[in-house]
């Protein structure tokens, strides 16, 4: 299975982040600096890893700045 930057937007849709913010989301920017706040990482990580069966670990978590970290993490799982 390939998870694609598609794929974890709709997550974030799933749990209900501002729909405008995430249809301009650029995947190499930091999600930080793109209206995405702290509250909504934990969230997202735990979507992910429910939504694909896979664990994110607090390490990984902290490395984890844009939505194309997100993809490589998880495609390298």
């Amino acid at each position: 299975m390939t998870i694609t930057i598609a794929d974890l937007k709709q997550v974030m849709r799933a749990i209900e982040l501002d729909e405008e913010m995430v249809s301009r989301l650029d995947a190499n920017a930091l999600l930080s600096e793109q209206g995405f706040a702290s509250i909504d990482y934990p969230a997202f990580a735990v979507a992910v890893e429910e939504r694909y069966g896979l664990r994110i670990s607090d390490a990984e978590a902290l490395r984890l700045k844009t939505l194309a970290d997100f993809e490589r993490c998880l495609n390298s799982k």
